[in-house]
């Protein structure tokens, strides 16, 4: 609710993004069960609940918003995720615009004032957009400077998921799994988990926070243009 006295409280816009494609099939008792309990401890926190507003979005042949922008605290059930189809970028990258287009005004007419939002994605797989090249122009509107709503994006890729796509989605930090480090199951609970903590110490200190380690990924070097 808005309260004319005081300044609106910040927000933060943040999109849970996984891959569930066909590949994720084995993985999908695993998300559910592991997405069903980011929300119960983001919930079971006020205060980061009422920072928190989270959409949750799948991908595969095309996107689909399994959780539409809301406050935590006011989440009545999440919905179950399927995984089917192949791993296209280019659509994603297009719906998460529309989203932060929508989302954005929703939330300041809440009497929220939304920081930049911020996107987590988790991928087991190579783009299978025709040519591969196509996903990078919905990414590079998504993320272009000059569109004042750009998000922080940071990816994790584990299985068949390419470094070099990984650091090219990536404006924040990119993570690779080690399969040396551990299996599959390991590496998604340990990506879904760090995107939790990064939210709780986000909430906490009100500005991004990410780690420069995740434990059984790799960090990668993002190319920086020095001037």
């Amino acid at each position: 609710m808005n309260n004319p006295s005081s300044e609106p409280a910040q927000g933060l816009p943040t999109y849970l993004v996984l891959d569930v494609s066909k590949s994720m099939k084995p993985h999908e008792a695993l998300l559910n069960r592991t997405l069903e309990d980011i929300v119960n401890t983001l919930y079971s926190s006020p205060r980061i609940s009422e920072f928190v507003h989270l959409s949750i979005l799948t991908f595969s042949t095309r996107p689909h918003v399994v959780l539409a922008m809301t406050e935590i605290a006011r989440l009545t059930g999440l919905p179950t995720v399927e995984c089917r189809g192949s791993t296209y970028f280019g659509p994603l990258f297009e719906a998460l615009r529309d989203r932060i287009e929508l989302d954005l005004p929703r939330l300041t007419a809440q009497g929220v004032r939304p920081l930049r939002p911020v996107v987590f994605l988790l991928t087991d797989g190579a783009p299978a957009d025709d040519p591969q090249e196509r996903w990078t122009e919905p990414f590079e509107a998504l993320t272009d400077v000059t569109w004042r709503p750009h998000p922080h994006v940071i990816t994790y890729g584990f299985g068949d998921a390419v470094e070099a796509v990984l650091k090219r989605m990536a404006t924040v930090a990119a993570y690779i799994a080690d399969p040396c480090a551990g299996t599959d199951t390991e590496a998604i609970t340990a990506a879904l988990h760090n995107m939790l903590n990064s939210l709780v110490a986000t909430a906490t200190a009100h500005a991004l926070q990410i780690p420069e380690r995740v434990s059984g990924y790799r960090t990668l070097p993002l190319e920086h243009v020095e001037f």
